[in-house]
């Protein structure tokens, strides 16, 4: 093993000069490479969940990754964007949007980070397009759930609607009701003089009252108005009418109090809905806003250059030793 190891290094010694001129020459075309392929620029942003209600076993941050991979995201981007002129592609080919969709996949990076945030990664040969690339995404998925939180909020608002409507059906039937009775018996009005009346003269007879002459004329004028008001009808007929009806009102009176509580609660339930329906919010936190790359990510000269020299090395260390090889199996050959 060890006799073999030397040969191999006597082999390669042999041949220092031309592995040497071999590896700068890569090197040489690796750095001409950086200056002449066209430069990509990368934009990241940090971002976190932010209102996102809770599904299931999954977090947050597992809903909003979902959001930034589907497909309804890379379609907001491609049209918002227009990439389809901004990468030549060619939308009247039937296969230009598979196309479009690998393109965006290349170009943007998306993954979890290990503290519950998202990061977003995306490259351009355009450094403006890398910034705009990740500003795009955070409104894309904003707006991609804001969408289904609208769908889902609609249906409870419509919902809430027909039911306040239902209510307000009711509270219109009773006030119908009332209205008829009222109109009917002509009295609800003259009820409620009568009470006052009642009630003035119970006072000035327990002495709860300083029975002055203007309390008497007072009252004395208020029973005038109420019999002018009812065609002359005496006291002891209005009473015996507003009894007739009394518990029928009021029984009508509670039940409308009731629908008008129902109408009510069905109303602020409506209002509500209706402003969780209507209300603009951000879904996704910034973290890390993305900036406008100054210096490419891409190509790298000292990478490119090492890696060039180091690969061309390997491989000529390899030919040479295979080439050594050949040739000392084909001189024994001739040999013998």
């Amino acid at each position: 093993m060890l006799s073999n190891n030397l040969s191999i290094a006597k082999k390669l010694y042999k041949r220092k000069k031309h592995i040497f001129t071999s590896t700068i020459i890569a090197m040489a075309i690796g750095l001409l490479y950086t200056f002449i392929v066209k430069p990509v620029y990368t934009s990241t942003a940090y971002v976190y969940p932010s209102s996102l209600a809770v599904y299931g076993q999954e977090s947050q941050a597992e809903q909003l990754l979902q959001f930034l991979e589907s497909n309804e995201m890379q379609l907001y981007l491609i049209k918002k964007l227009n990439l389809a002129k901004h990468y030549n592609v060619d939308t009247i080919k039937a296969n230009y949007l598979q196309k479009l969709i690998y393109i965006i996949d290349s170009k943007i990076k998306i993954t979890k980070t290990k503290y519950e945030s998202i990061e977003i990664q995306a490259n351009d040969f355009n450094a403006d397009t890398a910034k705009l690339l990740v500003t795009s995404v955070v409104d894309g998925v904003n707006w991609l759930i804001e969408k289904e939180h609208k769908e889902k909020y609609s249906e409870t608002v419509k919902n809430s609607l027909i039911y306040l409507e239902h209510k307000k059906r009711q509270v219109d039937s009773t006030q119908n009701l009332l209205n008829e009775l009222n109109k009917k018996y002509e009295y609800l009005n003259v009820g409620i003089q009568l009470k006052d009346v009642v009630k003035n003269q119970y006072k000035m007879q327990s002495g709860g009252s300083n029975n002055s002459l203007t309390d008497f004329i007072n009252m004395s004028e208020q029973l005038k108005n109420i019999e002018a008001e009812n065609k002359g009808k005496s006291l002891s007929e209005l009473f015996t009418s507003i009894n007739n009806y009394t518990l029928q009102y009021n029984k009508l009176t509670v039940y409308f109090d009731d629908q008008v509580k129902g109408w009510t609660q069905a109303n602020d339930d409506y209002q509500k809905n209706l402003f969780e329906y209507n209300r603009k919010i951000n879904f996704v936190a910034m973290a890390s806003v993305p900036l406008k790359p100054l210096i490419p990510s891409w190509p790298k000269r000292w990478l490119v250059t090492l890696v060039c020299g180091i690969a061309i090395f390997i491989l000529s260390c390899i030919y040479f030793i295979y080439i050594d090889n050949l040739k000392q199996a084909y001189a024994k050959i001739t040999e013998e």
